[in-house]
């Protein structure tokens, strides 16, 4: 019977050979690319919904319906800045601060997408803003899926860049040690 190797020679701490220190992990560069990736397709889906807003407000004369014609007006301008940033090479400004405007950018399209979403699904069922959608016309399921995009894509984006982000925005020192186990 082989015998697997006890606690205390499979760690390091434990044998006293030092402190154990948590090295940042450098995202892969496969992570890298569906990061990239996910960051681009969730600026697509940002500026098509802005663009499916845009057209309602200017075509459909969402313009004249009170409130309601502002927010649409507001969410094409707040989708065609956030999704142009999401756009731009804000990386050459350096890593750290890149990744920041980038991820500042796309918690702004998955709110302005989030947003759209929840006021879309409760505007058909009641009044909102003295406003009631009625039916599934072409506009509201585009919406509906450019918003859902834009909420999967950089929500993944977010989840690859945001971990090595936040270590790297981290105070020097204040790395966390690993207790010794049981």
């Amino acid at each position: 019977m082989a015998s697997s190797p006890s606690q205390a020679t499979r760690n390091p701490a434990i044998m006293g050979d030092g402190p154990v220190r948590a090295h940042p992990a450098r995202p892969s560069r496969r992570g890298q690319l569906v990061g990239e990736i996910a960051r681009y397709l969730g600026a697509v889906s940002i500026l098509l919904v802005g663009a499916v807003h845009a057209q309602q407000y200017y075509e459909a004369y969402f313009s004249i319906v009170p409130t309601i014609g502002t927010l649409f007006l507001l969410s094409f301008i707040g989708a065609g800045i956030v999704g142009t940033t999401l756009f731009l090479p804000v990386r050459l400004l350096g890593r750290r601060v890149g990744d920041l405007i980038l991820s500042v950018a796309a918690l702004g399209a998955i709110g302005i997408a989030f947003g759209t979403l929840v006021s879309l699904l409760i505007s058909e069922y009641r009044p909102l803003f003295g406003f009631m959608e009625s039916g599934y016309r072409l506009a509201i399921v585009l919406t509906l899926l450019f918003d859902g995009l834009t909420i999967v894509f950089l929500g993944l984006f977010l989840a690859l860049v945001g971990p090595p982000l936040i270590r790297s925005l981290r105070p020097v020192g204040t790395e966390h040690r690993q207790a010794p186990g049981p």
